[in-house]
């Protein structure tokens, strides 16, 4: 599903296939992140030497597959998350706010407020995928 490469090879738009932590396990980048320059000047200062990045598109495109096909009917933008990019969104925005209390302020609304955004990233990747 994915390979490893050297940091020093990263291009932006390339797509992580697994978490980068630092050495203390620490969530540098969550997998699923598509990189841009910010991220790889992280990885680099860091020291992260590899990661694992998604093959190519087609994989990419593979990833959202059991998403997009979920949409709503006739792929309708308006239709809302389905269940399962809910419960997906929620996956990834548990490790990446595993070190807050979201019930409090001002963590409760910055969490909605990725939770929103996550879940929009998904509804228009899952329509991408169904309108080639």
């Amino acid at each position: 599903m994915g390979r490893r490469i050297s940091t020093d090879a990263i291009q932006s738009g390339q797509t992580l296939a697994g978490a980068v932590h630092d050495r203390s396990g620490r969530l540098l980048i969550p997998a699923g992140m598509v990189l841009q320059d910010k991220q790889i000047r992280v990885l680099l200062s860091w020291g992260i030497s590899t990661v694992e990045v998604v093959d190519d598109e087609q994989d990419a495109a593979n990833d959202t597959s059991d998403i997009s096909e979920e949409i709503g009917p006739q792929g309708d933008p308006d239709a809302g998350p389905t269940p399962a990019m809910e419960e997906q969104a929620d996956l990834v925005l548990e490790e990446r706010f595993r070190h807050c209390d979201v019930n409090r302020h001002p963590m409760d609304g910055l969490y909605r407020l990725a939770r929103q955004r996550l879940l929009e990233e998904l509804m228009q990747r899952g329509q991408r995928a169904r309108n080639p």
